[in-house]
């Protein structure tokens, strides 16, 4: 797999290989989770009564919202997957310095350094109340 000089700098070969078999384990579980999601929304249902739909409507809606979150998680494990091929994996997309192994075990998917993290939602927290 292809790490960068910088990334090895902060991580070893086996921490490496670590993230890399969680984000494919991540990977395939994501996949498999909404493969059964899509194929469990797609079921016709007998319409009922007005609290029978009423709750059919707030279970698809609760499916549609998690759907949304696995896809988005997924496409950010695709991402970090990625940046293993380009050599670019365990960099901060912000800053282009090491991201710590600690970070990385906890989310292997993260694309910034804490540091970094927190001054973009300092950022974004100061033009969300400067409007």
């Amino acid at each position: 797999m292809a790490i960068t000089k910088s990334a090895e700098k902060s991580l070893t070969e086996a921490q490496q290989q670590e993230l890399i078999g969680i984000l494919e384990d991540t990977r395939t579980e994501l996949q498999e989770k909404l493969k059964k999601r899509r194929n469990g929304t797609t079921s016709e249902q007998v319409p009922g009564d007005e609290a029978d739909l009423a709750s059919e409507d707030a279970e698809i809606s609760l499916e549609t919202r998690l759907m949304d979150r696995d896809a988005k998680l997924l496409r950010e494990v695709e991402r970090a997957l990625e940046k293993v091929q380009n050599g670019s994996y365990g960099l901060c997309e912000g800053t282009d310095e090491p991201i710590g192994y600690a970070r990385l075990k906890l989310r292997p998917w993260t694309r910034y350094s804490v540091t970094y993290k927190e001054e973009l939602e300092r950022e974004e927290k100061r033009l969300g109340t400067g409007e």
